[in-house]
């Protein structure tokens, strides 16, 4: 039976990029605020980083985005990923090319495994001219 991973960090950025070789992730432009000229906004390109550990077998990750105001679900992504060992830590990168943000408000990003959130982190996006 699989064993769930605990979550060390979720983070939002422009770029994740894995070095060659040693796989190290560098996370580039990392933020926690979308300034949009209209809305809904033109689509988003970004990546989010998630830093897994204490995992063991096969497990499925799903990668959520939900308007918090609305509690509406905008985005949802799973990845199956192995964990060959609990001590390991697994970095993965969501890749985003077209979100798009129908309103200002908060977002919630979550990393869920089956019912239960593990990690989360807000974004706020908002009009320019606020």
């Amino acid at each position: 039976m699989p064993q769930q991973p605990s979550a060390i960090s979720l983070m939002l950025c422009d770029q994740v990029v894995f070095e060659h070789g040693t796989q190290k992730p560098y996370l580039l432009g990392i933020f926690t605020g979308v300034a949009a000229e209209a809305f809904p906004t033109v689509p988003q390109k970004f990546d989010v980083f998630v830093a897994l550990t204490d995992g063991l077998g096969e497990v499925t990750i799903h990668l959520s985005v939900t308007h918090l105001e609305s509690n509406q679900e905008i985005f949802t992504q799973k990845m199956k990923v192995e964990f060959p060992d609990p001590l390991r830590i697994i970095n993965l990168r969501f890749r985003f090319r077209q979100l798009v943000y129908e309103q200002a408000g908060t977002y919630v990003f979550a990393v869920l495994i089956g019912d239960q959130e593990i990690a989360a982190r807000r974004v706020r996006v908002y009009d320019v001219e606020d």
